[in-house]
């Protein structure tokens, strides 16, 4: 990933981090509406079965919000981002009969939304583990750079994500806690960048960050 991708990346990362802060004061929850939730952190994320990169993402944000309908169960929504670069050494690349031998840099961005459902448990305790489901869309930018030429496809696909996490509140008002979680994601995007086709993206991850 250059220089100028990885500013940019940077900036909107931190971009929806601010959003997120300036979102979710836990005095306005506490006053205004206690049934409502949101979470923001990192998450640290791990290809499956994408091939097209195949390691742990460079950044990684996500931004949760929702609604408790009773006690246990909610509805809300959610937003992430993740980018994810590495570097492809020099091979033959061979389709029908051109052949061209390179080494290249591949990236993306993937910036999936949608809504969430959630059930908690033990919702009068510190700890309240839950479990939950996230259905939407997922929007990605895939980019393979090599030493002249730069290709790059840009792609939407359906996007699911179940997940079991718990949340910590030290505190006795319950105002602002700990969020951990693991959940699985699965992405339908479809495209080809330079000789690589991508037929949808398995992921497994783990969040950190802040309940509020």
């Amino acid at each position: 990933m250059d220089t100028e991708r990885i500013r940019k990346n940077i900036i909107k990362g931190a971009a929806l981090l601010v959003l997120a802060l300036c979102l979710v004061p836990y005095t306005a929850k506490a006053q205004i509406n206690p049934r409502a939730y949101y979470q923001v952190g990192w998450q640290f994320d791990f290809p499956i079965s994408s091939g097209f990169i195949g390691k742990m993402n460079d950044l990684g944000l996500y931004l949760d919000a929702g609604y408790y309908l009773t006690p246990n169960i909610s509805l809300g929504g959610f937003i992430n981002l993740n980018t994810r670069s590495g570097y492809i050494p020099r091979q033959t690349f061979t389709e029908g009969t051109v052949s061209v031998n390179t080494d290249q840099v591949r990236s993306s961005i993937q910036i999936p939304f949608g809504a969430s459902l959630r059930y908690r448990f033990m919702w009068k305790s510190c700890w309240q583990p839950y479990v939950g489901a996230k259905l939407g869309i997922n929007y990605m930018e895939a980019e393979s750079i090599q030493q002249i030429y730069s290709y790059s496809d840009k792609s939407w696909g359906i996007y699911a994500s179940p997940e079991v996490g718990i949340n910590l509140f030290p505190f006795r008002h319950k105002h602002i806690g700990f969020n951990l979680a693991a959940y699985y994601s699965y992405a339908g995007n479809r495209g080809k960048v330079f000789y690589h086709s991508m037929d949808g993206m398995n992921n497994w991850g783990i969040r950190v960050g802040l309940t509020f």
